[in-house]
């Protein structure tokens, strides 16, 4: 009996004692991950509280102002862009007849070419003056003519860019004379009559004009006429064209070298 009952009883406090350990172990696990999640909880709470506090005020304030400065930026180029493009109701092509800047008694062509060429339509002194860029020259001009070699030498001297290549020309016994400018059409038109003498100071600017008016006849120069004429007079040398029906262009004198007559009178 005794040993039946202590059996019985060492299988009851055995089973009690493994009961108390399983609920041990099972109540600490619990314990453990109950406070595992807690503090994962917190941990994002904290996160969430940190991101709630700094992100909408760093973030946010500066992506504005990025957005705002772009904004004013565009609006600043569209309204500038707006200011310099004028409308269809405020432009228009302008003509040059819309200006009177030259003068009554100048020719419309010469009026074009102002734009490019200053000196269309001036006179030899105003020619002079320009060419010296405002200083005082000392070249007479007489009826509107100065002498060729004294204005040759302010020419050559010049700095001024797109200088008059042709000029109306005078000569008497001893002197060559320059006047007023020409345009190369205005040369070209002069010495097409016979008659119409022009004056430039280039070899190869009076060449090319015999040249133009020859149109694919000959160019005839460079001569000089002093071989037959009287030993009282200075000559020139120049070009003439000749075109391929025979008619010849006028004089087309050049530089100021001048020969003395060959015959003695």
């Amino acid at each position: 009996m005794f040993k039946k009952a202590s059996l019985k009883s060492f299988f009851r406090i055995t089973a009690l004692t493994m009961a108390f350990l399983l609920f041990a172990v099972t109540g600490a696990q619990s314990y453990s991950l109950a406070a595992g999640v807690e503090k994962l909880q917190s941990d994002r709470e904290v996160v969430t509280s940190t991101e709630d506090n700094i992100v909408p005020e760093t973030v946010a304030d500066e992506s504005s102002n990025i957005t705002e400065d772009a904004r004013t930026d565009d609006e600043s180029q569209s309204q500038s862009s707006a200011e310099e493009t004028p409308s269809n109701e405020n432009y228009h092509n302008v003509n040059i007849g819309d200006f009177d800047i030259i003068g009554e008694d100048v020719p419309l062509e010469e009026s074009k070419a102002v734009w490019v060429l200053p000196w269309v339509g001036w006179e030899i002194g105003k020619v002079l003056v320009w060419l010296a860029a405002g200083a005082a020259v000392g070249v007479a001009v007489i009826d509107g003519f100065v002498e060729a070699k004294a204005f040759a030498s302010e020419l050559t001297k010049s700095k001024q860019k797109d200088k008059p290549k042709y000029y109306t020309v005078k000569y008497d016994k001893n002197y060559m004379y320059v006047g007023s400018p020409l345009t190369d059409q205005q040369a070209l038109e002069r010495v097409t009559n016979p008659f119409g003498e022009v004056w430039t100071h280039n070899y190869n600017d009076a060449r090319l004009l015999a040249s133009k008016h020859a149109s694919g006849g000959k160019i005839i120069g460079p001569e000089n006429h002093f071989k037959l004429k009287y030993n009282d007079t200075r000559y020139f040398w120049h070009f003439h064209g000749e075109k391929p029906s025979g008619v010849r262009s006028g004089h087309i004198f050049y530089g100021t070298e001048s020969q003395l007559g060959a015959i003695k009178k």
